[in-house]
């Protein structure tokens, strides 16, 4: 219990630095609002996938080592994630504003760090895992519901250039996460 602790307060500290970093584009409020919301999009996929875990894993794995496994998986992402905070900070900074394609820019970046991350903490723990499908299904998993997480917790970049909200549900059931980031590829793409 004590290392389930320390694991999530490492994930809820390191991904509190990377979502600072990702407000840093706006700004002020937009700071503290994406502090907030990145250990709850991390720690908050977790517990959604939770139950496709535990029964993914039944098989091959007791229910407190699936969970640990998790776990340990989610702080290193919040880990990997905490340590681009610098050099996201500083694109954030001084990307120009108000400007669609520094707009953009910051989206698939973002994007594509929370991704990637994923994947490789996942992939990391492959040893754990008894089976190739597992870790296969594992990365499926969280991409799939973390991808849908982050689409209902935005604005995460305030494309306004203001922090006039922390969580417009009512406005983020319309869509989803992937014609979003389509949009925003081809958008960099044709630019």
């Amino acid at each position: 219990m004590r290392e389930a602790l320390r694991r999530a307060a490492i994930a809820a500290v390191a991904s509190a630095a990377f979502g600072a970093a990702v407000g840093s584009y706006v700004g002020g409020m937009q700071i503290v609002y994406a502090a907030i919301k990145m250990p709850l999009f991390l720690l908050g996929t977790g517990a959604l996938c939770a139950g496709a875990i535990l029964v993914l894993s039944a098989a091959t794995l007791s229910p407190s080592r699936a969970m640990e496994t998790a776990l340990k998986a989610i702080s290193m992402t919040a880990a990997m994630l905490g340590a681009l905070a610098p050099p996201l900070f500083l694109l954030g900074i001084s990307t120009p504003k108000p400007a669609p394609r520094g707009y953009l820019g910051m989206v698939v970046a973002l994007t594509l760090a929370v991704g990637l991350a994923g994947i490789i903490s996942v992939a990391r723990l492959r040893r754990e895992l008894p089976t190739p499908w597992l870790w296969i299904a594992w990365i499926a998993i969280y991409g799939f519901v973390g991808a849908q997480m982050a689409w209902l917790l935005k604005p995460w970049i305030g494309y306004t250039l203001a922090a006039d909200r922390f969580l417009p549900l009512s406005e983020n059931l319309h869509g989803n996460f992937y014609e979003a980031a389509w949009g925003a590829m081809t958008g960099l793409i044709r630019r």
